[in-house]
């Protein structure tokens, strides 16, 4: 019984640790970019905002790892950083790929 009750505060005491400071760095997914062959303006000009809104997102992303990594990047936060920089880059690559096929069709 003795035994059972130790387990029971330690697992207590655990929950009020807090979580590492990474999680709090939080990311939304990337948005979608729609075909340029066949997007309307408008929707274009959404899909170019969003992805500016997101660009901004991950930059501020990258800044909460770096101030809560104090220099110290574990490996579980260098692959995050380094997805939501991959996942940035590919995203704004996208979107130009798509605005190109817009303004082609004249």
């Amino acid at each position: 019984m003795l035994t059972k009750t130790r387990s029971a505060l330690l697992l207590a005491s655990l929950a009020l640790l807090p979580a590492p400071a990474f999680a709090a760095c939080a990311i939304n997914n990337a948005p979608t970019v729609p075909d340029g062959a066949t997007a309307a303006p408008t929707e274009m000009n959404q899909a170019q905002d969003a992805v500016k809104a997101y660009i901004v997102e991950t930059q501020e992303f990258l800044s909460c790892l770096e101030a809560e990594a104090k220099g110290n990047f574990t490996p579980e936060i260098t692959a995050r950083y380094n997805e939501a920089t991959s996942r940035m880059s590919t995203l704004a690559m996208q979107l130009n790929s798509q605005l190109r096929s817009f303004k082609s069709r004249g």
